[in-house]
C-alpha cells in the first residue's frame, strides 16, 4: 500500500479531503482513483501503443514487492494493474514508482471543488472565520478562466 507518510504531505491532504468528501476511507478513494487512472486515456498510450507495435513483447515494469503490495491491498483488478504496468515501463519506472507520481499528478490538478473542500476545511478548523463560499468558487474559477 502507498501510505500517506510516503506521500507529499500536500498530496496526502488534498486525497484526504477527496475521500472525506466521497464518504470514502483514503484506501478506496485511492483505489477508485487508480481504477479511474486506468480507464482514462493518457498522452503516455500513444508511447505504450508504438512500444506494443514497433517491439512485440512485454514492456511492462517489472512488478516489484511493493507494487504487489499496492496491488493487493488496494484490491486492484488485473485490467487495472496491467495498463498501469504497461505505462510505467514506457515511462521506464517500476510500477510503485509510478502509481506514487500519478497520485501526485492527480492531487495537484486541482479543481474548484478541491478549493471549495480546502476552505471548507480551514472554516471547520476556525469556526469564527466566515468564508464566504460563493465569493470563492466564483474566485476560483476566475482564476481558472472558467
Amino acid at each position: 500500500m502507498i501510505p500517506t507518510d510516503d506521500l507529499p504531505t500536500p498530496t496526502a491532504n488534498v486525497l484526504r479531503r477527496r475521500a472525506r468528501a466521497a464518504g470514502l476511507s483514503m484506501d478506496a478513494y485511492v483505489r477508485g482513483e487508480l481504477i479511474g487512472l486506468a480507464c482514462r486515456r493518457v498522452p503516455l498510450d500513444a508511447v505504450v501503443e508504438f512500444l506494443e507495435a514497433e517491439r512485440p513483447g512485454r514492456h511492462d515494469a517489472e512488478i516489484d514487492a511493493d507494487a504487489m503490495a499496492v496491488i493487493r491491498d488496494y484490491d486492484l483488478p488485473a485490467q487495472t494493474w496491467s495498463v498501469l504496468a504497461r505505462r510505467a515501463g514506457a515511462a521506464g519506472m517500476p510500477l510503485s514508482a509510478y502509481i506514487r507520481q500519478e497520485l501526485i499528478t492527480s492531487a495537484r490538478r486541482t479543481t474548484v471543488y478541491d478549493v471549495a473542500l480546502e476552505m471548507l476545511e480551514v472554516q471547520e478548523t476556525n469556526p469564527g472565520l466566515v468564508i464566504d463560499m460563493d465569493a470563492v468558487v466564483a474566485a476560483a474559477r476566475y482564476v481558472r478562466a472558467e
